[in-house]
């Protein structure tokens, strides 16, 4: 079984949240569930705990995927469950004297505000073990924006990267990372790595932020369920799929927010509302819930 999870809003939907609840439910009735997350992007000002998880593992990791990794046991998958990462940082608003609205739309942007990324390709070997290859682009352009003590902090994570094994580091500017994202073969090799996540079932995929999928593969799925705060809705991933086609043809996935999508859908097959976790017992039997139905197959 594959699902994809996909936010309704931009931020905050709840995705890994909901994530977690789901892999919660399936460990409670004996299944081995996956995670994937294609393309992951943080802050390190907002999310600095995800500074502390890549000087931890020699690896840009953003906190979703280190916190579902750990939870699997499977930190030594990192780089196949979270293939491509981007790590952003807050840019010093004392650049743009005169031009502060200019600031404020730089900072809202994850191309003007990223200063690294990781894209891994993880190859398997003659021995069957996975190996991983790790190349990252340093934007500096972007880098020369920051403060003088953010700098500093980004140096120090860099530092420490460059010790990890296979690692690779180029120097690009920031208007590459935009032609990168919008590359179809990117997607199609972040997709490969799902070849290496085939042991789990079920395999629960996460978007980014609230695109309808983070890759081409990611849309052939049993059920996409859409999430926002307290609620969650189940698609038929066919359905789903032949909706994006229709809204796009041949579009890119990743290009299209999943409430353009809804308004084609309509009404859901299934609808959950998702209280507080500290409604332990409640919060515990949604999920068993939703787990029930989508793992009976009656769908």
């Amino acid at each position: 079984m594959k699902f994809l999870v996909s936010g309704l809003l931009p931020y905050d939907s709840g995705k890994t949240e909901f994530v977690i609840g789901l892999i919660d439910g399936f460990l409670r009735i004996g299944y081995n569930p996956g995670y994937f997350k294609p393309l992951a992007g943080h802050n390190g000002w907002y999310q600095y705990e995800t500074l502390l998880h890549t000087i931890d593992n020699k690896l840009l990791i953003g906190h979703d995927a280190y916190v579902v990794a750990k939870k699997l046991n499977q930190l030594d998958k990192l780089s196949i469950i979270n293939p491509l990462d981007i790590l952003s940082m807050p840019i010093d608003p004392l650049l743009f004297k005169g031009r502060i609205r200019l600031y404020v739309d730089n900072m809202s942007s994850l191309a003007k505000t990223a200063v690294l990324m990781r894209l891994s390709r993880n190859i398997r070997e003659p021995s069957n073990t996975i190996k991983p290859y790790h190349v990252y682009f340093f934007f500096k352009d972007t880098y020369m924006k920051l403060s003088i003590e953010t700098r500093s902090i980004l140096n120090d994570v860099i530092e420490n990267i460059r010790t990890g094994k296979n690692t690779l580091f180029v120097e690009a500017e920031a208007a590459f990372l935009e032609k990168l994202l919008s590359n179809p073969s990117v997607y199609s090799a972040l997709d490969e790595n799902m070849n290496y996540l085939k042991e789990f079932n079920p395999l629960i995929i996460e978007s980014f932020n609230d695109a309808t999928a983070p890759t081409y593969g990611s849309l052939i799925v049993d059920i996409v369920i859409i999430v926002a705060p307290g609620k969650a809705l189940l698609y038929s991933g066919e359905r789903y799929r032949k909706a994006v086609e229709v809204y796009s043809y041949k579009g890119d996935p990743w290009n299209i927010k999943t409430s353009n999508i809804l308004d084609l859908l309509g009404s859901p097959m299934k609808s959950y509302d998702i209280p507080l976790k500290i409604q332990s017992d409640k919060y515990l039997d949604v999920f068993d819930n939703i787990v029930g139905f989508i793992s009976s197959e009656n769908y």
